[in-house]
């Protein structure tokens, strides 16, 4: 048997060689099948992102009063959106930049939330799984001022003035 494959790879130069002129010999044949298979290929990966990039959706994480996670708490969260883009396509077909896991800090005049905006099986996915200390809400949802703490920055006057654009 280890004759046989070492017969075969002694052979194998030769072999690309025939191959290679081969191909060129018939290479209008090649290129008249090869053109249109490329063309449905990037056709069908469109396709995927598109239905992909419809289907994204957004939860919000507000931490609740106390809220003070663990070590292993936060590697877990961590390794679980590390992971969420791959779970994201059954077979990785669809393209990475369609099925990508956004992260948001945000706070807009009320208490600092997480936001995360994912595909909605991937979603669901992280949302079963989040932080126990905090509140799972939908993102369109209005937060109030009154309903959680304001966060205020204490530090260098020319930060504080410092607007960064959303």
């Amino acid at each position: 048997m280890i004759d046989s494959v070492l017969g075969a790879a002694s052979h194998a130069p030769q072999l690309a060689q025939s191959a290679g002129a081969a191909v060129a010999a018939n290479l209008p044949g090649v290129i008249l099948v090869a053109a249109p298979l490329l063309l449905l290929l990037a056709a069908g990966q469109m396709l995927l992102a598109r239905r992909a990039l419809a289907d994204r959706a957004g939860a919000e994480f507000l931490p609740r009063p106390g809220f003070d996670p663990g070590e292993e708490d936060i590697l877990r969260f961590v390794h679980q959106l590390a992971r969420a883009q791959a779970s994201a396509s059954r077979w990785h077909l669809t393209p990475r930049r369609a099925t990508a896991v956004r992260i948001r800090l945000t706070s807009s005049g009320g208490p600092p939330s997480y936001r995360v905006e994912a595909r909605s099986r991937t979603l669901a996915l992280i949302s079963r799984h989040a932080y126990v200390g905090c509140e799972l809400r939908d993102p369109g949802q209005e937060l109030t001022a009154a309903a959680g703490v304001t966060v205020t920055f204490e530090g260098p006057a020319e930060l504080e003035s410092t607007r960064v654009a959303a």
